[in-house]
């Protein structure tokens, strides 16, 4: 593993992760601000049904992730690769112009319908724009992906401000500048992979064959992902059918803040995959455990930030100063989804284990469609849904460790057992207890924590530094 070669890279997804978080604070403190409760509900519906699109490729882009991860430029099939972007974005096309026909019969009304048209044009600028960015972090040009998460946000930015100033009210300009910076994304990528138009087209029937053999591979890992993504859709769905728009919106700006940490580690994982592809078992082996502990040691820090973060946040929005108790909950998502994408997905695909990823997130969205039924009809509380999620997310993450401390044969950490510890204490204190002395009493235990573990979190940056 050429460690300076990653770490620059890593600098460069982190600065884009920065700018993104950056804008994306901004957007979500100034866009309910502007649009109001119901408004805003709407926009996050958006946004929710946006955040699926990338499963209609079908794994084709996954496939071609996989198999080409750790090829350099020159290595690279273009001609092949070519055929299979131009094909993916054929059918998915057709995916589109389905889904538009089946939204002018479901009478949703007309910001649902709106919703749901834009959603398909998303659809296939936004798979498009993807495909081309997992071929740029394969041949380990991950900068130049990163370059465009800054270049999408910024292009979201500049409209985003003229809202601002004009006091734009209505979510329906949002969205269509939200697809407007999808469009500007796309033209770098493409820009970036001009060598690969310029290669041969292998005609459609060539074209399909390849698309077939790439979304057999890569269809595990579409519907694993499909399956992690719905351990937190399936509650997403049944608060907005139990509950109404405006609380599906409340719920979802908290789980937007959520998201933000969570977007710096995929970033990680992002960088990580093709150089863990070109390593040594040994480098494989040795990172994973080094970078276990240290998430395990370091992560729980997340929850000693809820309180100023709460409070800071119900002065901006009183109006959704009730939201921010979610966040208690929350936050642990955090934590234990941040651990499983470094530690459990990267890993997963590296040692090509899809399947079973796929099986674990099935099992987790099963667990978490039934637990979500009981907290809505028995139960009928958004807490009780919001701790469902949390809970399942906190079973996989572990569930998920085990299984990777046996197949990389890497004795258990003690760390984990203390990290749970600290979860439910931190959820405790925060709920039952005002937030100073709540504050007070987890940020001393986290300290005492720290202390206990000093020689591992020593040996675990000494190895980090060394891996």
């Amino acid at each position: 593993m050429n460690k300076r070669y990653i770490l620059q890279n890593m600098s460069v997804a982190f600065l884009a992760q920065g700018v993104s978080l950056s804008l994306s604070v901004l957007q979500t403190l100034l866009v309910p601000k502007l649009l109001g409760v119901e408004q805003y509900g709407y926009w996050q519906l958006y946004i929710f049904y946006v955040s699926y699109v990338g499963f209609f490729h079908l794994g084709l882009s996954s496939g071609v992730y996989l198999a080409t991860g750790g090829q350099t430029r020159e290595e690279m099939d273009k001609a092949s690769i070519k055929s299979q972007m131009l094909f993916g974005a054929f059918y998915e096309t057709i995916m589109a112009v389905v889904i538009v026909l089946l939204s002018t019969f479901l009478r949703a009304g007309a910001e649902r319908t709106f919703v749901i048209v834009m959603t398909a044009i998303y659809l296939v600028l936004q798979n498009l724009a993807t495909f081309m960015m997992n071929e740029l972090q394969c041949m380990n040009e991950t900068k130049k992906s990163s370059y465009s998460t800054i270049i999408e946000r910024l292009a979201f930015l500049v409209p985003l401000l003229v809202f601002l100033v004009m006091k734009v009210d209505s979510f329906y300009p949002y969205v269509f500048a939200y697809t407007a910076s999808t469009v500007v994304q796309l033209a770098y990528c493409a820009w970036n992979l001009h060598d690969f138009w310029k290669a041969s087209w292998l005609g459609m029937r060539r074209a399909a064959e390849l698309s077939w053999e790439s979304i057999k591979i890569g269809f595990p890992m579409m519907l694993a992902n499909i399956m992690s993504m719905l351990i937190l859709g399936i509650g997403r769905f049944f608060i907005d059918a139990a509950w109404g728009i405006e609380t599906f919106g409340r719920l979802s700006l908290a789980l937007s803040l959520v998201s933000f940490f969570l977007a710096f580690v995929s970033q990680a994982s992002m960088v990580l995959f093709p150089s863990l592809r070109q390593a040594s078992g040994g480098e494989v082996r040795g990172f994973y455990k080094a970078a276990r502990d240290a998430m395990g040691l370091l992560f729980p820090m997340a929850y000693a930030f809820y309180f100023p973060l709460a409070w800071i946040l119900s002065l901006w929005l009183p109006a959704y100063a009730d939201t921010f108790v979610y966040l208690i909950f929350l936050l642990p998502i955090c934590v234990f989804d941040s651990k499983y994408n470094i530690t459990g997905v990267t890993y997963y695909n590296v040692l090509r284990r899809e399947r079973t990823m796929l099986v674990v997130n099935s099992v987790a969205a099963a667990a978490s469609l039934v637990l979500t039924l009981l907290a809505v009809y028995v139960v009928k509380s958004v807490f009780a849904v919001i701790a469902t999620m949390t809970f399942v997310i906190a079973v996989r993450s572990v569930w998920s460790e085990l299984y990777m401390n046996r197949l990389l044969s890497v004795a258990a950490s003690k760390i984990g057992v203390v990290e749970l510890a600290l979860t439910v204490e931190y959820i405790a204190v925060a709920y039952l207890l005002p937030a100073v002395p709540a504050f007070a009493v987890y940020t001393a235990s986290y300290t005492v924590f720290l202390a206990v573990f000093r020689q591992e979190l020593t040996e675990t940056v000494q190895k980090l530094r060394a891996s």
